[in-house]
């Protein structure tokens, strides 16, 4: 089992690291499943492979500088679950919000079902009100004096 749980990981670490950090949109058909389901997906993104490369696609161009590094990751059965911290500048537009131009730092929480090698289903959520204050969408609440409070870990 221990094994089905390293390769299951593996899995997700190449996403990150092809998928996500370098832009390497080449290997989604290769780390996911066709069929795939992104029960997080934003609202009229569409389905599959086609909505994993529009979304990671959409958040590159948003942030071309975009980092994850992976905190933490468990596994057990099918599910690999997993603390992302994030980062990048907003130089591109962003769900239809234009370019600020400023750095954001955010942390994600996901869920991913891993059968024979590939990615079939995923829930998520990430810290999309943190990343709305900091790219200046969003006023910070008046006492607030970071809009990042993991930068003072």
């Amino acid at each position: 089992m221990s094994t089905d749980i390293e390769a299951m990981k593996a899995v997700y670490t190449r996403m990150v690291e092809e998928v996500v950090n370098q832009g390497n949109f080449d290997v989604v058909d290769e780390l996911f499943h066709p069929d795939y389901v992104d029960h997080s997906a934003p609202p009229g993104a569409p389905g599959g492979l086609e909505g994993v490369k529009a979304i990671f696609g959409m958040f590159r161009s948003a942030f071309p500088d975009v980092k994850f590094t992976i905190s933490d990751m468990v596994g057990e059965g099918d599910v690999v679950a997993t603390l992302v911290h994030g980062e990048g500048t907003n130089d591109g537009d962003f769900m239809g919000i234009p370019a600020s131009h400023l750095p954001a730092k955010w942390r994600s929480v996901g869920f991913f079902r891993v059968v024979d090698g590939k990615i079939v289903e995923h829930w998520g959520i990430p810290d999309m009100l943190g990343i709305l204050i900091q790219i200046g969408v969003i006023p910070p609440p008046p006492d607030v004096k970071s809009a990042r409070p993991h930068d003072q870990e």
